[in-house]
């Protein structure tokens, strides 16, 4: 039974609607910030290869996460100017898997759990036997 009330442990977390394969970057500005169980995450103002604002949407770890590496939601704010590398979105809309974000300070936060994910946990099926 022990082994079975673990098991959610350590498949916490599905990367299915991310192509963990690739990374992109993009910086922009904090329209939101989430700080909540059992992901945070950030929504984000950047503009597209057009010059064009656009919104993105990026999960992230749980609070404790980002407690661990010294971040509290205080650290937040709207408008701040950020960088950020995440794991995109499979179906193409913008935003993804959070990988990393650096604050206006330089100070970073890391995904551990992004970082653990393998390469190949969502890439996208190619044709049978391939």
């Amino acid at each position: 039974m022990a082994a079975f009330a673990a098991a959610p442990a350590f498949a916490h977390h599905s990367f299915n609607a991310y192509d963990m394969s690739k990374t992109e970057a993009a910086s922009g500005s904090i329209k939101e910030f989430r700080w909540g169980a059992p992901h945070s995450s950030v929504v984000l103002l950047f503009l597209d290869k057009d010059g064009q604002q656009q919104t993105m949407s990026l999960v992230s770890g749980s609070p404790l996460a980002f407690s661990k590496q010294g971040f509290a939601p205080r650290d937040f704010h709207r408008g701040d100017k950020v960088t950020v590398s995440y794991h995109p979105n499979t179906g193409g809309a913008p935003g993804g898997a959070l990988a990393s974000l650096t604050l206006p300070d330089g100070k970073t936060y890391k995904d551990a759990e992004v970082a653990a994910a393998p390469a190949d946990a969502a890439a996208p099926a190619g044709p049978p036997g391939k």
